[in-house]
């Protein structure tokens, strides 16, 4: 079987952009290292891919944009990690990143910043995008003109993109659902601090949860669930208010962003022992609280595959022409507590 680019750089100890520089005869690579890739390639029976080579020798570059809601939200630090990691093995392949951060999920925000992008002309587009009809439509109108997308963390029904990265929200939901339901004995009565009613994925997260509630801890229900926004603030103010009202909460789950602030309310309000409380992802607020004991459990959702696999996804769309058999590509799911951080 003849050698792949990834296995010559193996071998040659360097970067796949240093072996791909060195077979294609470009400028950055030492004459020696040079030499041994190519004696490498030979006797490995390299064949160079017909489509990438034509694409490489192309005189201009090929524009990926990346639109994330990420601004505010510290899960997405890692998610912006994968999307630059993967930005880097890609770029010596003649493809930039062109990268654009909101605050929030506003849908003429976001429809705004998508024409932006269709406006600078880009190849391909990740994006996480808003539970909007207006987005579905804009993103469709895109792959119609032949921009490949990715939607990632956030999945859009009705959208006819190469692929879906993320979570299984659902599947997440049940999950910490079943942590809640042992951990509080079957009576729980929770109260959820999610981000906004208008990301479909965090509904699915919510209604998996209660399905476990109510069908195998019919004691247990959910009292309440405020949108925080992934705002820090506004989750300390709505926190406070619901747990000085709410006074038969005795477990809180934080679904999205915001949980740094809704966690100090907890420790203003003294009631870090009175209260079973349960996270998404792993932030350091998390981290943290799993480390001080406020926080019993935690699911996570790999933030930086999603950023990586995003980006090499539409990397392999535009350069090959590869199209991946599924369209759901969902993270693996993890449980973090005290004793696996």
């Amino acid at each position: 079987m003849a050698g792949t680019i990834k296995e010559i750089a193996r071998i040659a100890n360097v970067s796949r952009g240093t072996v791909d520089r060195a077979l294609n005869d470009r400028p950055g690579v030492n004459k020696e290292v040079a030499q041994r890739i190519k004696e490498i390639a030979r006797a490995m029976d390299y064949k160079p891919n017909s489509v990438a080579k034509a694409l490489a020798t192309r005189n201009r570059q090929f524009v990926i944009g990346v639109l994330i809601n990420s601004i505010g939200n510290p899960f997405f630090d890692d998610v912006i990690l994968g999307i630059e990691a993967a930005g880097q093995e890609i770029e010596d392949f003649g493809f930039q990143l062109k990268m654009r951060k909101m605050r929030g999920y506003n849908a003429k925000e976001q429809l705004a910043l998508i024409k932006t992008f269709v406006n600078e002309g880009i190849d391909a587009f990740a994006i996480t995008p808003v539970s909007d009809p207006m987005v579905r439509d804009a993103l469709n109108e895109m792959i119609a003109d032949g921009i490949h997308i990715v939607c990632f963390n956030l999945d859009l029904a009705g959208v006819n993109y190469l692929a879906y990265v993320g979570c299984d929200y659902y599947k997440r939901g049940e999950t910490l659902g079943g942590m809640i339901g042992y951990i509080t004995g079957g009576k729980a009565r929770l109260g959820v601090i999610a981000c906004t009613n208008n990301l479909e994925g965090h509904r699915m997260r919510v209604e998996g949860c209660q399905r476990v509630l109510e069908k195998e801890f019919p004691q247990s229900e959910i009292v309440e669930v405020i949108e925080a926004e992934d705002n820090d603030e506004i989750a300390y103010q709505k926190t406070l208010r619901m747990l000085e009202e709410r006074k038969e909460i005795n477990a809180l789950c934080f679904n999205a962003g915001g949980t740094k602030g809704g966690l100090q309310a907890v420790r203003d309000l003294g009631m870090e022992k009175k209260l079973d409380i349960f996270t998404f992802d792993l932030t350091p607020a998390v981290i943290e609280g799993i480390q001080n004991g406020i926080v019993k459990s935690t699911v996570c959702q790999q933030p930086f595959t999603q950023g990586y696999q995003s980006i090499k996804i539409l990397f392999d769309a535009v350069l090959n022409g590869v199209i991946p058999e599924n369209d759901h590509l969902y993270t693996d799911l993890s449980v973090k507590i005290k004793y696996n951080l």
